[in-house]
């Protein structure tokens, strides 16, 4: 690999691990279009994110243990589960489709995300009713497969429940870590050798997304966490646009 490549991996790694800590959301949704355009195909970019949200999502559910509520996390996981294949597959196809394509493609999730996320209100509920559940978890888990970025959907299943922040934290980090060991397996059963070299990688740089976090949580007394959250969304909406519109940019 390329020194240019790695070094690229490393900063937008740390970076979006800083933010991520900060305001609490976007890792994945900056890294993957960013890992992409940066001249990692979709499948490595997947690959080269997991490992460090293992390590992340395991030590967050060791921290938040006594508030896992394994009632909720076990029915949701088991939904995830039956969709991620199907993501995985739909990742397989669309990484074959070439470099733009797949640019727009990831730009066009990610405008979704976006959209759905600024124009959805949701009033908050004790419980919602079981198909909202299936829903919710299955576009989670097609989408984690596809693009690895399950979490949107979760977090709009979420901000339907009034829970406590500590339920909810507790929820999300046991949720995507019962999720981490099966999306890496098929990963790796679909793609084999393309995506075993970015799980090491991965895992090489495990310790500076960790370092990024904790940077980012001594950052976030300091900055202000409103006006930081809008230029990210501003960034991620810029950065979905110019994928979206990559080929005529390039004209």
């Amino acid at each position: 690999m390329p020194t240019e490549m790695l070094l690229a991996a490393a900063s937008i790694l740390f970076l979006c691990s800083v933010i991520q800590s900060i305001i609490g959301f976007a890792f994945n949704l900056m890294a993957i279009p960013l890992l992409i355009w940066s001249g990692f195909s979709l499948a490595q970019a997947v690959a080269l994110t997991s490992v460090p949200i293992l390590v992340q999502v395991a030590t967050a559910t060791w921290k938040l243990r006594e508030h896992v509520r394994w009632s909720d996390v076990l029915p949701a996981s088991a939904i995830r589960y039956a969709a991620l294949p199907v993501g995985i597959s739909l990742l397989s196809w669309v990484n074959g489709l070439g470099a733009t394509t797949v640019k727009q493609v990831v730009g066009g999730m990610l405008l979704l995300i976006l959209s759905t996320q600024r124009w959805v209100r949701i009033r908050p509920v004790e419980r919602l009713a079981r198909g909202w559940d299936l829903l919710a978890f299955s576009l989670s888990g097609l989408m984690l497969g596809m693009i690895a970025m399950g979490g949107p959907p979760v977090v709009l299943w979420l901000m339907a429940h009034d829970w406590s922040a500590l339920r909810t934290r507790a929820f999300m980090a046991a949720l995507f870590l019962l999720a981490a060991p099966v999306q890496l397996a098929l990963l790796y059963w679909k793609l084999g050798d393309e995506v075993a070299p970015f799980f090491l990688l991965g895992l090489e740089m495990a310790p500076l997304v960790i370092a990024g976090s904790l940077l980012g949580i001594r950052l976030g007394d300091r900055l202000d966490r409103e006006r930081l959250r809008r230029a990210i969304l501003f960034f991620l909406l810029l950065t979905a646009l110019f994928s979206i519109f990559s080929p005529w940019l390039h004209k």
